[in-house]
């Protein structure tokens, strides 16, 4: 349990670090670099290593004296789910004056994601086609990314790092990038974020009453849209020609 405490006291630190620090680091990274430092800490004072101390973090079951702190919190991901369903309602009025314009939206955002992504690997050259990939999932929430990274034959838990990684962008400078743009309606800036940068950037924008359901509601939209596309093996195909040029 000490991992828990660490991974949420860190969390809770980065978050209140001034706005200028957290504008730059994310609290998701303050978090991290904490709970590697504490099962750095535990692992000498154990006499045992920091691998099998990060092995320990999420051990696949939730029985008492066994769970890890990674089994708790995934476990607690489920209300978190629905307290997104609970901000959506609240602004169900809204959200049904727009269901065409979240429609178009996810068609575009999930097209869009799938073979822009594809196309752009193949234009920076990038040499490894486990890398290339492994970039397709990138804008898709994690439990789907995984599961569409499989259906390509890419690398999972590459895969993962690429889509925390693009999270981490899009929440540190989603919301600069659509003020720098003048996308202003939030109807536009919750879909923009929800579908480029899933859960860190919809949380990110927390603080948005009008963008933060579009943000939901297009993120959960877009990556099972893709899934679904993914699982269709002619796009499937055509994908994969695209990212890998054969």
């Amino acid at each position: 349990m000490s991992l828990l405490f660490t991974t949420l006291s860190g969390f809770v630190f980065g978050a209140n670090l001034p706005k200028s620090f957290t504008k730059i680091v994310h609290p998701l990274i303050t978090c991290a670099s904490t709970t590697w430092v504490v099962a750095k800490i535990l692992a000498m004072l154990t006499g045992s290593t920091f691998l099998s101390m990060l092995k320990s973090y999420k051990c696949g079951t939730l029985a008492p004296l066994l769970a890890g702190a990674g089994d708790v919190l995934l476990f607690l991901l489920g209300p978190a789910v629905i307290a997104l369903a609970c901000q959506m309602y609240s602004r169900k009025k809204l959200m049904k004056e727009n269901i065409s314009t979240v429609g178009i939206s996810t068609v575009v955002s999930a097209f869009g994601g799938l073979y822009g992504t594809a196309a752009m690997v193949r234009l920076f050259g990038i040499a490894n086609p486990t890398m290339r990939l492994s970039l397709l999932p990138r804008n898709i929430t994690s439990p789907l990314a995984m599961a569409i990274a499989s259906m390509l034959g890419a690398d999972v838990s590459l895969a993962v790092t690429i889509v925390v990684l693009t999270g981490l962008f899009g929440a540190n400078f989603g919301a600069s990038i659509l003020d720098a743009a003048g996308v202003k309606d939030p109807v536009a800036r919750g879909l923009g974020i929800g579908a480029a940068a899933h859960g860190l950037g919809t949380a990110a924008f927390a603080g948005e009453k009008d963008a933060f359901p579009f943000a939901a509601i297009a993120m959960a939209l877009t990556a099972s849209a893709c899934t679904v596309l993914v699982s269709v093996p002619s796009v499937k195909k055509s994908v994969l020609k695209l990212a890998l040029g054969v």
